[in-house]
């Protein structure tokens, strides 16, 4: 009995003690509402104390059936009851934005040193190895030389990120293969992922938080943790002749609390040729260790942004650059909490010949915003002049913040555009936007005399101060939508006024490609008249632009015979003045409209085209429709829907199937088990993973959905254009009437 006692003594003696780990660190986390400020271990339960963040007034929810898990062995701790907040019920934060509770669980054996706090429904409230044992001495230095470290200047240029398997430094990551510490100083030996060289770094951290680092044996210099808000930039001349260049880039960097158990292992940049409209987006892979690196083309300096689980990161990248990014996931985290996408990122670094221009990026969207809600009840409520006097005194005062920001960027010619056109830019999309939903709203109530009422030419007095002009404003982050506001909206839509001339005899009597070239001509002559009367300069470059992105759309769709399209190319030559859209306009020729035309085209060997062969395995043989959908994309759903008559009449057809590819994050499991069960019962339909859907995006060129592949029989890809409603057409002419 006394040995029997002894023993049990022995094995409970671990849970005689208790506890308290204040501020426990942890290695990743999927959510930050949750922050862990202290953990009391007992013999009777673990007590994890929670410091709750969110936004005022929304709710949270804790639903009981967390559990604490042994990070070594995986055994699992039960939640047995909460103090402070009632589980099973929406809690809405405070004004504050915070509260605090303790969440019980089951008692820890005393070996445990790390656990993972899950909660097996959420999506924000994972955190991984949580450390329950106190840092050694040496972890304790490690972490004040960890981290990145600026230049005690003006510029406060980002000098070194050191981390635990990489360094960055020199525009370049280094995998580290040393690490020793002699006294008050720490010697790394890292090599460049790039050709392998090798450097030693010394380092000795100071007390006032600053660190001395030599590299190679030359003399240390102090740096520091923090850079300026707003940083001097080095002087240019801004961007000269050479605006348009291609060249390839490099983008890497560190996602800082990066882990894979996060649950994505890349990003993507949606990247395009706004000119020729060419979609190209770019798969960034992510390293188990947080780095990342991808390379593509660029034509011209651009502002843009890589997505990151949803998150988007800004920075800025002209032909030829490196641009190394440092990332802060609790920064991303943050701005998830916030439900704001300019939320700041205070934390984000680069490196790189451009970095100070990267740093503008972040915030250059966050200036001269006119609120969308603001703008809707505009759109219903205000003649065309009553806007005008709306916006009008809202841009004078955006014009001097833009001064402003000049004069704090005063140094870089290059970052006084990137303001002005983008204040510029700004302004007139709102215009154009204005316009935008009106006839809409017009029809929805007819007794609405301010939608009547209908813009004359001075309302378009904006366009003369858009840099309509200026191949800088190309770089702008909205280039895009503000290209397609000014290509497609009033006062350029109007195609229903040329398309009278089908009354004409002698237009009936035209063979149909003819009509459709003197269609497209006419509108052309007409939109060009309109540009040369509302704006500055006659032919502005935008217009020239436009005039390019439009050829692609006609002769990849409408004229695409060659003789038709070189002579619609030899009248848009006469509007278009620059070199570069001009060589631009005949590669697109030669691309779309080659003499010799194939039918069809190889995928590159690769990652991707192996991951879309395995899809399509079970179909070999056979004529494909390739549908990329999402349960969240509506006119995805209204393409599937406008084909429910075609799939009955060719389901099972011995030489045709349709096949809908999906993934993950943009269909969640039960909408998208829900629609395939209504609407796609029976058919070939695959939801792949985040990152494969990135490779078939990046694999077949497309940003946006839905996006259409044909598959020919021997298994190449079509270069026929082909969506939901051409299909009938299509499959009737390569099934039926070859019959």
């Amino acid at each position: 009995m006394k040995a029997l006692l002894s023993c049990l003594l022995l094995l409970f003696s671990g849970l005689l003690t208790a506890q308290t780990i204040e501020n426990p660190t942890f290695k990743a986390r999927n959510g930050s509402i949750r922050n862990i400020t202290r953990i009391e271990r007992t013999p009777e339960c673990t007590k994890v104390h929670i410091h709750a963040i969110f936004r005022p007034k929304w709710w949270i929810m804790e639903s009981g059936d967390s559990y604490l898990e042994d990070a070594a062995t995986g055994k699992r701790y039960a939640q047995t009851g909460a103090e402070g907040i009632e589980l099973k019920k929406e809690t809405y934060m405070p004004d504050s934005g915070t509260m605090d509770f303790v969440l019980l669980f089951e008692p820890l054996p005393a070996d445990v040193r790390a656990i993972h706090l899950i909660a097996p429904n959420s999506k924000e409230s994972n955190t991984y190895d949580i450390s329950l044992v106190a840092a050694s001495k040496e972890e304790r230095f490690l972490n004040q030389v960890k981290g990145n470290w600026f230049a005690e200047d003006v510029q406060g240029s980002w000098a070194y990120g050191l981390y635990d398997s990489l360094v960055i430094m020199n525009n370049r990551l280094y995998d580290l293969k040393e690490c020793r510490k002699k006294g008050k100083r720490l010697r790394l030996e890292a090599q460049s992922r790039t050709d392998s060289s090798t450097v030693t770094l010394q380092l000795t951290p100071r007390k006032d938080g600053s660190c001395l680092i030599a590299l190679d044996g030359g003399k240390p210099q102090r740096y520091v943790r923090t850079r300026p808000d707003t940083p001097v930039l080095e002087a240019d001349n801004g961007y000269g002749d050479d605006f348009f260049r291609s060249d390839s880039v490099c983008l890497q960097g560190y996602l800082n609390g990066y882990d894979p158990r996060l649950g994505f292992d890349s990003g993507i940049l949606y990247l395009a040729n706004e000119i020729i409209r060419q979609e190209y987006p770019t798969v960034v892979p992510i390293r188990p260790d947080g780095s990342f690196q991808c390379t593509f083309l660029l034509q011209h300096p651009v502002c843009k942004s890589l997505n990151i689980n949803d998150y988007w990161i800004p920075f800025y990248a002209e032909p030829g650059d490196t641009v190394t990014l440092y990332l802060d996931w609790e920064d991303l985290l943050a701005s998830s909490r916030a439900r704001d996408r300019d939320y700041p990122l205070p934390h984000t670094a680069y490196m790189g010949n451009h970095a100070g221009l990267s740093h503008l990026a972040t915030t250059l969207n966050t200036y001269f915003k006119y609120p969308y809600d603001r703008l809707s009840q505009a759109q219903k409520t205000l003649t065309p002049a009553q806007f005008q006097e709306e916006l009008n005194p809202i841009a004078d005062r955006w014009k001097l913040q833009a001064d402003s920001l000049c004069r704090l960027y005063a140094p870089s010619q290059k970052a006084a555009s990137l303001i002005r056109n983008h204040m510029n830019l700004k302004r007139g999309e709102y215009f154009l936007d204005f316009q935008m939903m009106r006839e809409f709203y017009a029809m929805e109530d007819s007794t609405n005399q301010a939608l009547k009422v209908q813009p004359d030419a001075s309302y378009y007095h904006f366009l003369k101060e858009m840099p309509l002009n200026e191949p800088s404003a190309l770089a702008d982050p909205s280039i895009s939508s503000v290209i397609n506001r000014f290509e497609y909206m009033t006062p350029l839509s109007i195609d229903h006024e040329v398309y009278k001339i089908q009354d004409d005899e002698a237009f009936q009597a035209l063979p149909l490609n003819e009509k459709i070239l003197l269609i497209q001509l006419q509108l052309l002559e007409k939109k060009d008249s309109i540009i040369n009367s509302l704006c500055a300069t006659p032919s502005p470059l935008f217009w020239q632009v436009a005039c390019v992105r439009n050829l692609h759309f006609l002769l990849s769709d409408l004229l695409q015979q060659r003789q038709e399209a070189e002579t619609y190319l030899n009248r848009i030559e006469k509007t278009l003045t620059h070199p570069y859209l001009r060589l631009s306009a005949r590669n697109l020729l030669e691309e779309l409209c080659p003499e010799n035309r194939q039918n069809s085209y190889r995928l590159p060997e690769g990652k991707a085209t192996d991951i879309f062969r395995r899809i399509i395995a079970p179909h070999a043989g056979k004529l494909l429709f390739i549908d990329f959908w999402a349960t969240t994309c509506g006119p995805c759903r209204g393409g599937i829907q406008a084909t429910a008559d075609l799939r009955k009449q060719y389901r099972n057809h011995p030489e045709f199937q349709f096949v809908y590819i999906t993934s993950e994050t943009e269909s969640p499991e039960k909408d998208y088990t829900d629609y395939v069960e209504k609407h796609l019962k029976g058919e070939a339909s695959y939801r792949l993973t985040d990152t494969e859907y990135k490779y078939m995006r990046q694999l077949f060129r497309f940003n946006g959905i839905p996006h259409y592949v044909v598959v020919e029989k021997d298994g190449s890809i079509s270069n026929e254009n082909v969506d939901a409603y051409s299909l009938p057409l299509f499959l009737k002419q390569r099934l039926e009437d070859k019959q």
